[in-house]
């Protein structure tokens, strides 16, 4: 648990020291289905991160929807 969090935290730090990028929309990850739902059983847990793991899912349909 105490590395997902810490991966979380360090992916979204990861955005704050970068620079500006020459594409012009954010890329998308894509994640199979079955780390989706070991995700979801470990988001269960972890409330505060599920929160942000929302947000996250909002801006990547916002991207998905702009970028296509």
């Amino acid at each position: 648990m105490r590395r997902l969090v810490m991966l979380s935290v360090l992916v979204l730090l990861s955005g704050c020291g970068a620079g500006t990028s020459d594409r012009p929309c954010p890329r998308v990850t894509e994640f199979p289905a079955e780390l989706q739902r070991q995700a979801v059983l470990e988001l269960a847990n972890a409330p505060a991160l599920a929160r942000m793991m929302d947000a996250m899912a909002a801006d990547r349909a916002f991207n998905t929807a702009i970028c296509g």
